[in-house]
């Protein structure tokens, strides 16, 4: 019985971690590129705009740029990232854009770029490629705002992607 328990849970961990996350770049986010459901192209736009309302729907979400096989969500997200200065907590909220096109080769791409960082509301002019020097590494000011950044990213990636797969 114990054999098959710890079968059972690293084939688990397997599977859960067998999904690509995005990683922050100095150039922002790679495209991810994913198997895509046996649905056809227009169910998935279909189902696609049914998650961005579901999920962006007090506080508003813009879908653009619709065509026969992509289209663009535009969105919020509240508390996208943190970084921490003389102990002090701060919390920023992103407005981004997924750009999803289903391709020919039983793959879609998913395009994920943060337009807007925010604080309490207020733009400011950072932007993510600002996170890195000029030489593509990391600011140790974004230290913690980095992997934070890419948490929530990736919520909403697996969150588009487990409801297109149903």
């Amino acid at each position: 019985m114990k054999y098959l328990l710890k079968t059972a849970l690293i084939f688990w961990i397997a599977i859960g971690s067998a999904q690509t996350k995005l990683e922050l770049t100095p150039k922002g986010f790679l495209p991810l590129e994913i198997a895509m459901p046996n649905h056809p192209i227009n169910e998935l736009i279909e189902m696609s705009k049914d998650w961005a309302y579901s999920h962006y729907f007090v506080k508003g979400c813009d879908i653009f740029d619709v065509t026969t096989n992509s289209l663009t969500i535009e969105a919020p997200y509240e508390n996208a990232y943190y970084y921490r200065n003389l102990g002090v907590e701060y919390d920023f909220d992103i407005k981004y854009t997924l750009k999803i096109v289903f391709g020919e080769n039983q793959k879609y791409t998913l395009t994920f770029t943060v337009k807007e960082i925010y604080i309490n509301n207020n733009p400011i002019k950072t932007t993510v490629t600002d996170f890195f020097t000029s030489e593509g590494i990391l600011k140790d000011a974004f230290k913690e705002a980095k992997p934070s950044l890419e948490i929530s990213v990736n919520k909403i990636i697996k969150s588009y992607t487990k409801y297109i797969a149903q």
